[in-house]
């Protein structure tokens, strides 16, 4: 819509305290919500007016419902043609006050005889009648549903989608190192009954801590918290208001869902248009104290393996404890919770989602508890026959409560039968696929790897005690040494009596992903017996023998594109230059609908440093293109730069196929090596010349030709029928967790 805000609006429907709703001029089935610049606390009693809160309320709220329509969470959000109005789809509003909490605080403190900072995985839901007269009182189900405000379906969609609410807006603050503590959310009912988000969601709504930090809240509290409200303590309470709307401009300008990839998926794809990794596992056995701090310490080191949830499990007393949280490991634990968590053993894992969706319940270590015993897994890779896989677990009495394959490989061993080492032996044989595998039993530290070794998996040693991890560059975080990976197909116990090796009889020829080398690993991880930078190097100098340019400097597009870039300086005898300076503190571009705004964006994250690049034939070097979405824009920077010409060169093969093994690279069709040829991509580019390394060249570098080139060659080292999608199983999830609540 283009209407002026004040063209639309017809006569007044319904007044509260901080908004207005009018009828809209022209559309019966819509309204416009105009927000005040009044701002109240203690029902009223104290009351303001904040010139320009008005505007800014608006502007957020427009930014979280853009973001939920994007996770396909149904509100009644049209458009917002001005920060301060809304047009919104009519709907009659029910009378409850959803509060999703995820941290103990505030009035729940006064009701509950708990620590403030207790954690809630999964967030608490509480439902609050809205009744001034009586102060919003605490109901429950079955208040609700005797008082006919709403039946028993339409509480429990309103909890899991409150839940759903939460879990986006968790992740989208997350992103800016900002801790979501609780939401409060409304509902209404459309014209056709159907629950939608209504309302607003804006600093009223919430509590926002900046790297978890209470005294740095950027919410509402910080007015209702003020004994003496002045002038100069209202500038303090609008400074925080502009400051959350302007954050949340980044929820409303990640790029738009594709018809290729879910709504949900679309805003996780990240400024270097680079493909997305699974997770990184951590695990210690014998450390007399420290056990969970270690484990945390280790997983910060993985954090590059994905930033979306973290968890450890921890062993104590013949006891496992797991706590989980959305975000990255320094934003979920507590220093008090740390050091709470102290046991002779633990296991952790940080996730990026490539089955199951980015939601708590699929958060690792995933505890499994049985008559046969109790473990905790955490899980790096993807299988690939999840279907079966389900079906075996639910065969055998299971009941899975998330959506990702890694819990089903838990169920698996809880399930089975005979020692720990031949239950685990078991689900190898009835898995297919990639798992690095961290599993902790009352006994014992299980290190498991795939018969083919997809994913990297390593043993170190400290001080007495054994150690575990994803990458090398972990132990060394920790002061332990490298001993060597766990071998494809090993099961290596790790007890108190020492180590205890089974490795798989006949095992098939190694398959390592070589986008480890190319691209997930850190640079200082050894990997397949070099550095993860050596290796990047080995391929630059490759890539400039097979693609030499004619230019006068070589810049490596940062940061995962430099030490190839390196490599090329090095082959070709150029000079390597800093030729684009990164904004280190932008976690993603934003990807908006104007090309004005898109290179705006691209410049937030990269900016050419002119005095390197003007008036030179410029090699921009990067380790590879997957989309081809942000590539073009760098081009278009470094000539407004003054560069005469951009010789692109590419430090791997071209990526026409998607990974069925723990790498998010979205659908094939999206992928800009599939269907087009080296000179449409380079025209796409607007490259003046591209060329990208050989197959042999990169075996070449990466020391040996035992890898998995599926997502290049399309020839992967198994059958991948029957791979499930990310979210084919979240419906299941939701079944699962309205039954636990039910429970």
């Amino acid at each position: 819509m283009t209407e002026r805000s004040d063209e639309i609006r017809g006569e007044a429907i319904a007044e509260g305290k901080t908004k207005v709703v009018h009828a809209h001029a022209s559309e019966p089935a819509l309204a416009v919500i105009v927000h005040k610049d009044a701002i109240t606390a203690g029902d009223g009693a104290r009351r303001n007016e904040l010139p320009g809160k008005g505007g800014l309320s608006g502007r957020t709220t427009a930014n979280v419902f853009r973001l939920l329509g994007r996770e396909g969470i149904e509100t009644h959000f049209v458009d917002a043609p001005a920060d301060e109005a809304m047009i919104v789809r009519r709907c009659r509003m029910i009378p409850l006050e959803v509060v999703m909490r995820r941290i103990a605080t505030g009035s729940y403190l006064k009701r509950n005889a708990v620590a403030e900072g207790t954690r809630f995985d999964p967030p608490l839901v509480e439902f609050f009648f809205k009744d001034d007269a009586a102060h919003d009182p605490l109901v429950d189900e079955a208040w609700i549903a005797a008082h006919e405000v709403a039946d028993l379906g339409e509480i429990r969609q309103m909890a899991e989608t409150g839940r759903r609410v939460f879990a986006a807006l968790e992740r989208a603050w997350a992103a800016q190192d900002v801790q979501l503590v609780d939401l409060k959310i409304e509902f209404g009912r459309d014209t056709d009954g159907r629950l939608v988000v209504a309302d607003v969601i804006d600093n009223d709504s919430w509590r926002l801590w900046p790297g978890g930090r209470k005294e740095e809240m950027l919410d509402k509290q910080i007015y209702r918290d003020t004994v003496e409200v002045n002038d100069e303590a209202l500038r303090r309470v609008l400074a925080k208001y502009r400051q959350v709307a302007a954050m949340t401009d980044a929820f409303a300008t990640a790029a738009p869902a594709t018809r290729q990839e879910s709504a949900a998926e679309a805003p996780r794809r990240d400024a270097a248009d680079k493909p997305r990794e699974a997770c990184g596992v951590f695990g210690v056995w014998g450390a007399e104290t420290g056990a969970a701090r270690t484990t945390l310490i280790g997983l910060m080191a993985l954090q590059h393996r994905g930033q979306e949830s973290a968890g450890v499990a921890v062993l104590r007393d013949g006891a496992i404890q797991v706590v989980r949280g959305m975000g990255r490991v320094d934003q979920i634990f507590r220093q008090e919770q740390v050091d709470a968590l102290d046991g002779v053993a633990a296991i952790g894992h940080t996730r990026y989602s490539t089955m199951g969706a980015p939601r708590i319940e699929n958060a690792q270590p995933a505890l499994i508890e049985t008559a046969n015993g109790v473990l905790a897994l955490a899980h790096n890779g993807n299988v690939v026959n999840p279907t079966v896989l389900r079906r075996l677990v639910g065969e055998r009495g299971g009941a899975p409560t998330s959506g990702s394959d890694s819990e089903l490989l838990g169920w698996l061993v809880a399930l089975g039968e005979g020692t720990w080492e031949e239950r685990i032996r078991r689900m190898m044989h009835l898995a297919n696929g990639a798992y690095s595998l961290a599993i902790l039993t009352p006994d014992a530290l299980f290190a498991v790897r795939d018969p083919l070794g997809l994913r990297p998996l390593c043993l170190g040693w400290r001080d007495g005690h054994w150690l575990i991890a994803s990458e090398s560059c972990a132990l060394d975080t920790v002061g332990a040494d490298l001993v060597r990976d766990i071998q494809p197909g090993e099961i290596l116990r790790i007890d108190d009596a020492g180590l205890q090796s089974a490795l798989l009889e006949h095992p098939p020829t190694p398959a390592l992903c070589v986008f480890e080398q190319i691209y997930f690993a850190r640079p200082d991880s050894v990997i397949a017996g070099k550095t993860a930078f050596e290796a990047r190097v080995a391929m630059g100098r490759e890539l400039a023998r097979e693609h030499p340019a004619a230019a006068d400097l070589v810049i490596g597009v940062p940061d995962s594109g430099v030490p190839a870039a390196i490599g090329f300086a090095q082959a070709a005898r150029l000079p390597l230059s800093e030729g684009l300076i990164k904004n280190r503190y932008v976690g993603r571009t934003f990807i908006q609908p104007d090309q004005h705004s898109r290179q705006a964006g691209i410049r937030l994250k990269f900016n050419p440093l002119r005095g390197a690049v003007k008036d030179k034939r410029v090699v921009v070097v990067d380790d590879s293109i997957v989309r081809g979405n942000t590539m073009p824009q760098i081009v278009d920077l470094l000539r407004r730069g003054g560069a005469t010409s951009v010789h692109l060169r590419i430090s791997s093969p071209p990526i026409a196929n998607v990974c069925h093994f723990g790498i998010d690279m979205g659908d094939r069709n999206s992928l800009i090596a599939h269907g087009h040829d080296l000179d449409e991509i380079r025209r796409r580019m607007g490259a003046d010349s591209l060329g990208y390394l050989s197959l042999g060249g990169l075996l070449a570098a990466a020391n040996g030709a035992h890898h998995c080139l599926g997502c290049l060659t399309g020839r992967y080292p198994m059958a991948i029928e029957g791979a499930a999608a990310k979210g084919d199983f979240e419906s299941i999830v939701d079944e699962a967790v309205t039954a636990l609540q039910e429970a």
